[in-house]
């Protein structure tokens, strides 16, 4: 019988396949720059297209100033060196996505890369600051991306303002680089003003990309009080809209809980909060109420969920809601924070930050009972000794809960070991966010010896200090003849 040998070495493509443009078409049907890299490094170089050898000097040659991942192109420093500009516009043909990940604060940097790179740019970051600005940079900036970046998908606009001085011209500034809002197919938008900026066209030229482009993520965050008019152009706008999926609104007065408004049922997940620690008004309340009921929203995050979840409107969302993110609620609302929970039967994911929960947490932990939850965060640094060994005995009555994350003092931790361990035999995931003052690293040390003593330990870690014993590596090293793991942080 004989046997076909084949020799190592470089794949050649048959005669059909072996001219540039079909390698570059199949080179960019792949996935993913691994996918990409393995199939030209098994082709030879002379069948590259320029443009194929120039996406590759992308994180080579010009590592330090872009880089790649298909199809995607970052550019991270504006101040680009003239061959490097000439190697990214030779990319060009391969249609890559160029993103712009450095700020831009003036016009002069921005109009030498879009007069290159505008056909292919899909994203840009604007930061405006008072004591930066300078007359006409807004109204420059938003004609360039207007006029020469028809890809244009992702927009987000930083406006610091510092001081009172000149505060006029600097908020003409602003108005007139939202003037970009009217790209026709931006999808993505985030807007941070400061709280002290006031841009009397947002809501406005907000209107009119949510009612006209494929919006789908808005961000707003602090925007100082606008007009009752603005605010209302921007509800109504909303409550049309039939693309926008996620939706960002923090410290934003005017904009209320949306006016009586609903929010789009296209509507995925939704950020709702106002200043930190500020009591959300009855009338807010029941707007929101109003605003979600008829969407189907997977998440929600808001620092008023105790009221939203009595009021009847939001019934209806909360009946399906999958995960729940809360704020910042005061000891007062704990309590209808919790027998809120009742109200989401199909909750898996629960994060609770801030919550004043100190002396609740058994009363927290009875509830979630009854529920699905799979995974629970409680970030609160003033969780007792106590307030911890009731989280980690509860996780035994939630049957379904397998990832906890639980902030709590490194101290604390040798005194609720049991509850730790039998916690761990349920979990396959324990994030204990340790608070420590000093000697942080030979508490830990300490702790994960004090577990390599228990029999059958479910944990295992991949950051056990480099010092650590061989009888503590042996017991909470990874080993495949465990029934059982659990992934321990510390």
């Amino acid at each position: 019988m004989t046997e076909r040998k084949q020799k190592a070495g470089r794949w050649t493509p048959p005669d059909a396949l072996a001219l540039p443009h079909v390698i570059e078409a199949i080179a960019t049907c792949s996935s993913s720059r691994k996918d990409l890299e393995s199939f030209l490094g098994a082709v030879p170089r002379s069948l590259w297209t320029p443009a194929l050898a120039a996406f590759l000097d992308c994180n080579t040659a010009m590592a330090s100033w872009v880089g790649a991942e298909w199809p995607r192109i970052a550019v991270t420093n504006t101040e680009l060196p003239t061959w490097v500009l000439a190697r990214l516009a030779a990319t060009l043909p391969l249609r890559p996505r160029i993103e712009i990940a450095h700020p831009i604060q003036k016009a002069a940097p921005l109009a030498s890369l879009v007069g290159v790179l505008g056909p292919a740019l899909v994203g840009v970051s604007l930061c405006f600051y008072d004591y930066s600005a300078v007359d006409g940079q807004g109204h420059t900036i938003a004609r360039l991306l207007l006029q020469h970046c028809p890809r244009l998908r992702r927009v987000s606009i930083d406006a610091m303002s510092y001081s009172a001085n000149d505060a006029l011209n600097f908020t003409d500034e602003v108005n007139d680089v939202l003037a970009v809002l009217t790209h026709p197919h931006l999808k993505h938008v985030s807007i941070n003003l400061g709280a002290r900026t006031a841009a009397p066209r947002l809501g406005h030229l907000l209107a009119v990309w949510l009612s006209t482009a494929p919006a789908t993520t808005l961000y707003v965050v602090d925007v100082a009080p606008t007009d009752d008019d603005t605010a209302a152009a921007f509800c109504d706008a909303l409550q049309g809209n039939t693309t926008l999926e996620d939706l960002i609104i923090v410290n934003v007065p005017s904009f209320g809980g949306f006016h009586g408004r609903t929010l789009p049922v296209s509507l995925k997940t939704l950020e709702w909060k106002g200043r930190d620690n500020e009591v959300v008004d009855n009338a807010t309340v029941t707007d929101l109420a109003t605003a979600v009921g008829r969407t189907q929203l997977q998440k929600l995050d808001c620092n008023c969920f105790g009221p939203l979840a009595t009021r009847p409107a939001a019934a209806p969302m909360l009946s399906q809601l999958q995960s729940l993110t809360v704020h910042g609620v005061n000891g007062a609302h704990t309590k209808a924070l919790i027998e809120g929970l009742s109200s989401v039967p199909a909750l898996t994911y629960l994060t609770l930050r801030n919550c004043s929960l100190s002396s609740s947490m058994e009363l927290l932990m009875e509830m979630l009972a009854t529920t699905c939850i799979a995974s629970l965060h409680v970030d609160d640094q003033y969780l007792t000794r106590e307030d911890s060994a009731s989280v980690l005995s509860g996780v035994l009555q939630v049957p379904r809960l397998r990832a906890l994350t639980l902030s709590m003092r490194l101290l604390d931790v040798f005194f609720v070991l049991p509850e730790l361990v039998a916690a761990g035999r349920q979990l396959y995931s324990l994030d204990l966010k340790t608070i420590a003052r000093e000697n942080a690293e030979l508490g830990k040390r300490a702790i994960y010896r004090a577990l390599a003593l228990v029999h059958d330990v479910p944990f295992v870690t991949r950051s056990l200090p480099a010092a650590a014993e061989n009888f503590v590596v042996s017991a909470l090293g990874r080993r495949s003849d465990r029934r059982h793991t659990c992934r321990l942080d510390l």
